[in-house]
């Protein structure tokens, strides 16, 4: 049976991710920045501390099978993912902030919903979709694998309550951009069937 080249599902993916995006997020990426206040500068420098954290774990937990670094392909997947996977993780946030207030009024009740959800599309996107396409990667003995999934649990509370408390889809734009830079010049992989 004839599959569907890797680079062709990730663009399928992205457009479908991009049309629900621009209507759903339109405003969003539109509206003015959200003001710089001490809870926005101090969960901005979180995010930083826990992506810096990411991308040491990360480099050290994965090979890249000897596979040489297409810049083009970094370039394009890391920007391409980080505004189209982050249209996806809002989504099905607002999902389930969408279906809590249908019973409750309480903010932090929707919040805890949405990011259940958030959390659960995220693993199952990457465990059914992302570890099927993607070249293997993952070193099992790596010391520093244990520290793979909490880090990632930090990473999107910190862009939950980015998009929880500011709407602010621009800064996660480039901050899970930044995550996908780090996995493609560790995994190395061409966007290019």
């Amino acid at each position: 049976m004839h599959t569907i080249p890797a680079p062709f599902q990730i663009y399928a993916y992205w457009a479908i991710a991009l049309i629900i995006g621009l209507a759903f997020f339109r405003k969003d990426v539109t509206a003015p920045n959200p003001p710089f206040d001490k809870r926005r500068i101090g969960l901005l420098v979180f995010s930083v501390v826990i992506l810096v954290l990411n991308a040491y774990i990360y480099s050290n937990s994965t090979t890249d099978g000897g596979r040489m670094l297409d810049p083009w392909s970094a370039l394009i997947f890391s920007v391409g993912n980080g505004i189209a996977e982050t249209f996806m993780f809002y989504a099905v946030f607002r999902l389930g902030q969408s279906l809590v207030g249908k019973f409750t009024q309480n903010q932090w009740a929707g919040f805890l919903v949405g990011f259940l959800f958030f959390m659960s599309y995220s693993g199952l996107i990457h465990g059914l979709f992302w570890l099927n396409i993607l070249p293997e990667h993952v070193v099992q003995t790596s010391p520093f694998k244990p520290f793979f999934m909490p880090t990632q649990l930090l990473i999107a509370l910190s862009w939950a309550l980015s998009f929880f408390w500011y709407r602010d889809l621009r800064t996660v734009f480039f901050l899970h951009a930044v995550v996908d830079l780090t996995m493609i010049m560790n995994v190395k992989f061409s966007m290019f069937p």
